[in-house]
């Protein structure tokens, strides 16, 4: 570029008409509808949070009891009313409807800062505003025409005034366009708009957080599984290295039932086909529902093999701008890397259904029955424990839905062979298995058990972890020869041909082995969790086998207790 001229700058800022459009453009009535629930949720959500010592949250609140946002409809517009924290006048002065103005909400779901902007100038020409924190009032008017025609001013009026004292926001938008005010007139719509926020809503509804639409409480609509049907609930854990917890879930439709069973009706599985897939979920607000397309992994046409099927994929982080949603949070971003990590076992997940379809059809054929396994019974009941943890006594059964990890547990306070959040990504079929009954079975009440369980545990663990590291082969030649010298010969084809190694060849192994515990700080750790744990084995082999041995369940926690290190590296390094 030349130097001498005259300088002069060339203006960029856009025109409101063109930010309006491109904002509004591709939003959907539905979508902007769920933003303004999405703000009245995350205003619940920081409310419930506000005062909280120690770190940032990193899970849903338990509950939502007492929080509320009604939805009225009809020909003359749209308006939403809540409970759930009014918008402070700074916020709403400097930050609120800036275009663009990233969420700070911790665990938010209306995360891009265009959500209320977007649903104030796609529902209706005239939106008034009016909000509460229970120390500032303010009320905002937005006349559509009148602020696009002038592009120099991009300040709204608002007003302050003094507290009424009731927490809460009202937003009313009229003079809708007629095709929008034609479907608020119109039941069918509505009473589909009303469906789906109880699909996309559903964790919520759950957790006692209120929706009406036109006065109508809006139902917890999550698809249900069935609990004791032929095809078992799957289900795995782990976090990304973006921080991000991903909960896998599958299982079998609560109201589908298999060829051969009893009550059994292809018309009544066919009925069922809209809600079948996966339903994908960011902050336990849903993104997509019951899809069954490439998106969620489905790289064969959706067809009968597959009825039944119901998946659950839940995305949970603090900073939601590492979830895998897009803008308007209607579908999946299909470059996030916690939904392709998870991508992959959606498939195993639909893999394995459809491998239980196939075997099902087989066995049909060849009149081989299909049953169901029996209810769970209700945990018996006993006279209070005195253990390691004051945590009540819960039943070890399966839950509906998956029981979600706590951050790091206390180990000292864990009634359980397995803390929750141990990661689950790298466990294939047997391993996950296990880590899950670990994860449910009570040391307390079930010290015999939670042994054997340990030591299973062990051996699996280290055998997948060995693999995983490419040492398999290292075990193998030094346990043939360890039991090779024990007896003073050679081994037998016979015994070469099946063999495995003893428990006692994996601890002489990780003894003379100690390159694959990986870093040097790790390592030192490994081996002292290593060498307490291998003092206990005369104990547990005495409580596996011994038919008079009694063991009190204080040594079961404290060899858990002892184990948990080296059992946590195994299942996650």
């Amino acid at each position: 570029m030349a130097r001498g001229g005259k300088p002069f700058t060339v203006d960029t800022h856009p025109t409101k008409r063109v930010v309006v459009e491109s904002l509004t453009r591709d939003a959907t009535v539905r979508a902007c509808i769920f933003d303004l629930i999405d703000n009245s949720i995350d205003a619940a959500r920081d409310r419930l949070f506000e005062g909280l010592a120690g770190d940032a949250p990193r899970e849903m609140p338990d509950s939502f009891a007492g929080f509320h946002a009604c939805l009225t409809l009809n020909g003359t517009g749209f308006k939403i009313e809540d409970n759930c924290g009014g918008i402070p006048v700074d916020a709403l002065r400097d930050m609120v409807l800036r275009f663009g103005k990233p969420s700070d909400h911790a665990m938010g779901i209306g995360v891009f800062g265009v959500g209320l902007n977007r649903a104030l100038f796609k529902l209706g020409k005239v939106s008034h505003l009016k909000t509460d924190t229970g120390l500032q009032r303010a009320e905002l008017l937005l006349r559509t025409d009148d602020y696009i025609a002038n592009d120099n001013d991009w300040g709204l009026p608002a007003e302050e005034f003094a507290s009424t004292g009731t927490v809460g926001t009202e937003i009313e938008i009229r003079q809708p366009p007629t095709e929008i005010a034609q479907d608020y007139s119109n039941p069918e719509w509505v009473g589909a708009l009303t469906d789906e926020i109880g699909k996309r809503y559903s964790r919520f509804i759950a957790r006692s957080f209120e929706i009406k639409v036109n006065g109508r409480m809006v139902p917890d609509n999550e698809i249900p599984l069935r609990e004791n049907g032929p095809f078992p609930i799957e289900h795995r854990y782990y976090k990304t290295a973006g921080d991000v917890a991903v909960y896998i879930q599958c299982g079998e439709h609560a109201d589908h039932l298999f060829k051969g069973e009893p009550g059994h009706s292809d018309h009544q599985n066919r009925e069922l086909t809209a809600t079948y897939g996966w339903t994908v979920l960011c902050n336990d607000r849903a993104v997509v529902t019951s899809d069954t397309s490439y998106k969620t992994g489905w790289d064969t046409k959706f067809h009968s093999e597959f009825y039944g099927f119901v998946g659950t994929v839940s995305f949970v982080s603090a900073n939601p701008s590492q979830l895998p949603w897009n803008t308007t949070k209607n579908d999946v971003d299909l470059n996030n890397p916690a939904y392709q990590m998870a991508l992959g076992d959606m498939r195993k997940f639909a893999e394995k259904w459809r491998q239980f379809s196939r075997r099902r059809l087989q066995g049909k054929a060849n009149n081989q029955p299909l049953t169901s396994i029996p209810p769970a019974a209700p945990p018996p009941s006993t006279q209070p424990l005195h253990t390691p943890s004051t945590t009540p006594l819960t039943p070890t059964t399966a839950p509906t839905k998956l029981r979600k990890p706590t951050v790091k547990e206390d180990h000292n306070a864990l009634r359980f062979v397995l803390p929750a959040d141990i990661n689950e990504h790298l466990c294939p079929d047997k391993l996950l298995a296990l880590v899950h009954e670990a994860k449910l079975l009570d040391l307390g009440t079930h010290p015999y058990s939670g042994m054997v369980l340990i030591r299973m545990l062990f051996e699996v663990s280290l055998v997948t972890y060995l693999i995983r590291h490419h040492h398999s082969d290292e075990l193998d030649k030094f346990a043939k020869a360890h039991r090779a010298n024990a007896i003073g010969k050679p081994l037998a084809p016979a015994h070469l041909k099946n063999f495995m190694p003893k428990v006692e060849e994996m601890l002489a192994f990780l003894e003379a082995t100690p390159s694959i515990w990986g870093a040097a700080g790790t390592a030192g750790h490994m081996k002292h969790s290593m060498g307490r744990f291998a003092s206990h084995q005369p104990t547990m082999n005495s409580a596996a086998h011994q038919p008079f041995q009694t063991i009190h369940r204080s040594v079961a926690f404290q060899i858990r207790d002892e184990a948990l290190p080296v059992l946590r590296h195994f299942i996650e390094a």
